[in-house]
C-alpha cells in the first residue's frame, strides 16, 4: 500500500514540484542547488528505489561531466586564468566553478523529474487539468503512459529480436544499425496498432459524453492544507531572501556569495524545509504505521 507523499492530493504535489523547480532552476547559489541536490538524492534513497537511482547516476553522472567539461572550454570569462588554450584562449576558474555549479543543478533537475514522475502519475494530471483542459490533460497523461509502454515494449522486441541473430549490442557497426532500425520498424506498427486499440476502447468507454468521471477521487484533507501552507511559507520566505539580495552570488568575473545575514539563514533554512517535505511526510507516515503494528 502507498503511503506518504504519493497519497496527498495532486494540487500539493505540483505546487510543491514547480516550487523546487523553480528555485532549483533559477537561483544558482552553491548552498541553494546544494541542499536541492541533497534532498532529491536523499528522498530516493529512503524510498528504496535503488534500481532507478542506479540509472539516474548513469544518465546524470556522463552529462554533468560533459557540463563540466564543456563551460570552460566555450566560456572564458573569469579574471582567475590557469592556462591559455592553443586557440589564445584562457582558461579561467570561475568558469570551472560555474560549470559544476550548471552541472549540479542540471544532476537535481533530473532526480527531481524522476520523483515528479513517479509521484504525479496520470490519473492525477486528469485530476487537476481535466475540469479545464481535458483534451491537453489527457494528451498529456497518455504521452507519459505511452513512453513508459513504449520503453517496456522496446526492450521486449529487442530481447526477442537478439535470440533470433538481430543483435544491436554485438557484431560490426552496420549490422547493429540495421538490426536497430529494424527493431524501430516493428515499434512504430506496435505503437500505430496500439494507437488505434486505445481510440477504439475510449470510444467504447464513452469517451467525449458530457458527464465525466475520474478513474480516482482525490479529496483535500486537513493535512494536505497543512503541507500546501508550510510550502506557500517557504516560498514566501525565500522570495523575500531574494528579493532582499540576501540569496546574492556571483560567479563572473569571479566567484563570490554575498554576505550572510539572519534573512539569508532564514532562506537557507525554509528551503531546506521545502526540499525535504516529501522525506518528512514518508518518515512520519513510517513511523505512524509502525506504532500501529506493534500494538496490534
Amino acid at each position: 500500500m502507498e503511503t506518504g507523499f504519493i497519497k496527498t492530493h495532486p494540487a500539493v504535489q505540483l505546487f510543491f514540484f514547480i516550487s523546487v523547480l523553480a528555485v532549483t532552476m533559477t537561483i544558482m547559489h552553491p548552498v541553494i542547488i546544494g541542499i536541492s541536490f541533497i534532498s532529491a538524492f536523499a528522498y530516493m534513497i529512503y524510498t528504496g528505489k535503488t534500481k532507478a537511482m542506479i540509472n539516474n547516476i548513469r544518465f546524470a553522472l556522463p552529462t554533468s561531466l560533459l557540463v563540466i567539461i564543456v563551460n570552460p572550454l566555450i566560456s572564458h570569462n573569469g579574471v582567475t586564468t590557469l592556462v591559455y588554450l592553443p586557440d589564445g584562449n584562457p582558461l579561467t576558474l570561475e568558469s570551472f566553478f560555474f560549470g559544476i555549479a550548471a552541472a549540479v543543478m542540471l544532476s537535481c533537475i533530473i532526480k527531481w523529474f524522476y520523483t515528479v514522475n513517479r509521484v504525479f502519475t496520470s490519473d492525477k494530471i486528469i485530476c487537476i487539468f481535466g475540469n479545464f483542459m481535458p483534451k491537453i490533460s489527457l494528451l498529456i497523461s497518455m504521452t507519459l503512459n505511452f513512453a513508459e509502454k513504449f520503453r517496456i515494449q522496446f526492450r521486449r522486441v529487442q530481447a526477442v529480436q537478439s535470440t533470433l541473430g538481430c543483435d544491436t549490442k554485438k557484431g560490426r557497426m552496420t549490422d547493429r544499425l540495421k538490426n536497430t532500425i529494424k527493431i524501430f520498424s516493428i515499434m512504430i506498427q506496435w505503437a500505430m496498432e496500439n494507437s488505434v486499440d486505445t481510440a477504439d476502447s475510449m470510444q467504447s468507454r464513452g469517451y467525449g459524453l458530457k458527464k465525466r468521471t475520474n478513474y480516482s477521487v482525490y479529496r483535500i484533507y486537513p493535512k494536505d492544507m497543512y503541507f500546501l501552507i508550510l510550502v506557500i511559507v517557504c516560498d514566501i520566505v525565500i522570495a523575500a531572501a531574494v528579493y532582499t539580495n540576501a540569496l546574492d552570488y556571483s560567479y563572473y568575473p569571479y566567484f563570490s556569495v554575498g554576505e550572510h545575514s539572519i534573512m539569508t539563514v532564514m532562506g537557507y533554512i525554509s528551503f531546506i524545509i521545502l526540499c525535504t517535505i516529501p522525506l518528512t511526510i514518508d518518515i512520519m507516515e513510517d513511523r505512524k504505521w509502525r506504532s500501529i503494528r506493534s500494538k496490534i
